[in-house]
């Protein structure tokens, strides 16, 4: 009876892991892409940010149109990394909203910052590396104590099955 409840243990402990790790790799990386491998991050005064919102076209994947939904004045847009006229163009810029098109098969990240009245913004600081990204180590560690205990509930079915021969 022991064996068979920590061959089970173990069984389910197996099973748990790899569900872990699946949804863990499936989740690494949720935001949008364009074109095939630029990543978008929009934020507000350097701050990641829910106040500016994107849509990329449907006909044109490296034409992508940003709208800062704040309270605050919007003042302008920036995008860090990015060099216009070599880059990116800006199609058109409408109130809050600017459209702009990625140039000659640009294929880094795009970082959006809408440039805003201090006074009156709602921003949310991103982590203390500034990167605006959460770290991945969290769910790695889980899988491995997880794996770890997988592997002692197997050692441990192994030695009490030996130990009963």
């Amino acid at each position: 009876m022991k064996k068979i409840i920590s061959i089970l243990l173990s069984v389910v402990m197996l099973v748990s892991v790899s569900a872990v790790a699946v949804n863990v790799f499936a989740d690494v990386e949720s935001q949008e892409t364009t074109k095939a491998t630029s990543k978008v991050t929009v934020e507000v005064n350097g701050n990641t940010s829910k106040d500016v919102t994107y849509q990329t076209d449907p006909d044109d994947p490296a034409t992508i149109t940003f709208t800062y939904e704040g309270d605050g004045t919007l003042e302008g847009w920036e995008f860090d990394g990015m060099v216009e006229g070599v880059d990116y163009e800006i199609v058109s810029q409408d109130g809050n909203s600017i459209t702009i098109r990625l140039l000659d098969d640009y294929d880094g990240d795009i970082v959006a910052n809408a440039l805003v009245d201090e006074a009156e913004t709602t921003t949310k600081k991103s982590g203390g590396n500034g990167s605006g990204k959460s770290p991945k180590t969290g769910a790695a560690t889980a899988t491995g104590i997880a794996a770890a205990g997988a592997g002692a509930a197997i050692l441990l079915a192994l030695r009490k099955r030996e130990d009963a021969e």
